[in-house]
């Protein structure tokens, strides 16, 4: 794998640093390079720095910079974000720009879509957030939580799915965009879940508000627990519509199920501490390798993860 993706992947994502590598060429440059691009727009989204008013312009210059303006790229080259990796990919943006003009086309169009329905959708929950008066991304209920997971992850989905049709030449995979989706969706979901705790005390809230008479805190975290896990287990159905022979796109978009899966059953516990260890990356990965090749075997391994027995009878797919 290209060296600069490696470097920063390492740095802005746990995940996306080990699966990416796993991918065959050129697949996994052209993802490696996509991801940093969504990375930007994330950044951007959530940079501390930024007023509303600076945030709307530097997605304006994302916007331009996507259509081939050397002047957008250089302004966003700024170091903004919340974390020093953040800093240092933001000033490395030219580089990103290159990478991703250097892709071949199908690869290099998948990701430019994909950044630009990621940014329009967050300039829309800005304005409604600001329509609204309350914090971004000022989500009100479950509907609502599933638009914003869909905007900055699903399109992810959209866009993993159409570079894999067309490395595996199976147009067909196309088809399966919906679930590719709901894998992008139950993914943020979990991350959601996983630093509710945290984001809260840094002012933000991601899971719908609680208003006068209606449910509680809890209750909104479980039935978004469910939801990740409904959404997670359609995203099973993405996995092994791939090719058993390509084991390593299977590992690609199956592994993050697991590590999700586990992260869910952890936050069930303890929404404080919802993390997993290298341990149990390490042991997942051995067992994934094992049952990559074995549509029914891996189905029920992940599901077992996702669903204990008490919770089977509401498992969807």
């Amino acid at each position: 794998m290209d060296a600069f993706i490696a470097k920063h992947l390492q740095g802005v994502s746990r995940t996306y640093a080990i699966v990416v590598p796993m991918l065959p060429e050129p697949l996994a440059d052209a993802v490696g390079s996509a991801y940093l691009l969504m990375r930007i727009v994330d950044t951007l989204e959530d940079a501390p720095q930024l007023t509303t008013d600076e945030r709307v312009g530097h997605l304006a210059h994302l916007d331009a910079a996507l259509s081939g303006d050397d002047e957008a790229v250089a302004a966003l080259a700024v170091p903004i974000g919340d974390l020093e990796a953040e800093h240092d990919l933001m000033q490395a943006a030219p580089e990103v720009f290159r990478k991703v003009q250097a892709l071949e086309p199908a690869y290099r169009e998948a990701a430019r879509e994909c950044a630009r329905a990621m940014s329009a959708g967050v300039c829309k929950l800005i304005t409604r957030s600001t329509e609204r008066d309350r914090p971004y991304p000022a989500i009100r209920d479950a509907a609502e939580l599933h638009e914003y997971c869909y905007y900055v992850a699903g399109t992810v989905g959209e866009m993993l799915c159409a570079m894999m049709a067309h490395y595996l030449k199976l147009p067909a995979l196309k088809h399966l965009r919906e679930l590719a989706v709901e894998l992008g969706v139950g993914l943020q979901l979990v991350n959601i879940l996983k630093d509710a705790f945290k984001d809260s005390h840094q002012g933000r809230r991601y899971l719908p508000a609680v208003e006068d008479g209606q449910v509680s805190h809890a209750e909104i975290y479980k039935a978004a627990l469910n939801e990740a896990r409904q959404s997670l287990q359609r995203g099973i159905d993405f996995v092994l519509a791939l090719p058993a022979s390509a084991r390593e796109l299977r590992s690609f978009c199956g592994l993050p199920i697991a590590w999700g899966a586990m992260t869910l059953a952890q936050a069930e516990r303890d929404a404080g501490g919802a993390k997993i260890g290298r341990g149990a990356i390490r042991s997942s990965i051995e067992l994934f390798n094992k049952l990559a090749g074995d549509d029914q075997a891996l189905r029920d391994w992940l599901s077992s993860l996702l669903w204990s027995p008490g919770r089977r009878g509401r498992r969807c797919g």
